[in-house]
């Protein structure tokens, strides 16, 4: 009678975490069409709690990067990737340093503060709206890519401190668009060679991602039709409850 009763709830538990993979991966692609970020965050938290680690990381990878494509493609009269290098070049000096903090301290912890951070900075800015950042120039381009390129080796997520910087600055939803939407492609682009090279990707990674890829392109068509339709204003509270909900997936 065992083995009958496996034989029936594993096709069905396998079938529930494809649901749940395809639903995660659809409502994370919709965030990052609408804001170019938080994917990861949306997704992984509640990937994570159905798949792996090591399953579930290079899965939202390519997910991401197929995003981050899409939305390049569609805005790309508005990508700034000159204005990008800056953040780039900080951005790739700091992976090294992430993985670093990774090998020698608790992710955990580090995860814990960072979402922390997120929080309390996200909170503190949708209570105090026309706070802005008026000084800052190539050095703060860089200091701040570096600081991307720490936690998006440790976490990643690297896009969250550059969206902080282009928001608290003010910048219009295209500026700010056009600056983070490259970094976040670069520096994704750059792990998914490290991955690769580490031999990470298996078989079933890239069958689950043809399986969700729909979802992905549905996604994040939605999330860029909403982007069209939103102004400067709304799309900065926007950012600002993304970083929110990705700090609170940080702590979890």
């Amino acid at each position: 009678m065992a083995p009958a009763i496996e034989n029936v709830v594993a096709p069905l538990a396998a079938n529930l975490t494809l649901i749940v993979t395809l639903v995660s991966i659809f409502i994370g692609s919709l965030a990052a069409g609408l804001a170019g970020f938080a994917f990861s965050a949306i997704s992984g938290a509640i990937l994570f709690h159905w798949l792996p680690p090591i399953e579930a990381v290079p899965l939202l990878l390519v997910c991401s990067i197929t995003t981050q494509v899409l939305s390049i493609a569609k805005l790309w009269r508005t990508m700034r990737w000159r204005q990008c290098l800056t953040y780039l070049a900080g951005g790739l000096a700091g992976v090294p340093v992430g993985t670093l903090v990774l090998e020698r301290f608790s992710p955990h912890i580090f995860a814990m503060s960072f979402g922390g951070f997120l929080m309390i900075y996200s909170l503190y800015m949708l209570l105090r709206p026309r706070f802005t950042i008026r000084g800052g120039g190539r050095f703060a381009e860089i200091a701040v890519g570096f600081a991307g390129g720490i936690t998006g080796g440790e976490t990643a997520f690297p896009g969250a401190l550059p969206t902080i910087w282009c928001n608290a600055k003010g910048l219009a939803k295209i500026d700010q668009r056009g600056i983070v939407q490259p970094f976040i492609f670069l520096m994704q682009i750059a792990t998914i060679i490290y991955f690769s090279k580490l031999g990470i990707y298996a078989p079933e990674t890239w069958t689950t991602y043809f399986i969700c890829a729909p979802a992905v392109v549905i996604g994040t068509w939605l999330g860029l039709c909403l982007f069209e339709r939103v102004d400067d204003g709304k799309f900065r509270r926007i950012v600002l409850i993304f970083l929110l909900v990705s700090g609170g997936t940080l702590m979890l």
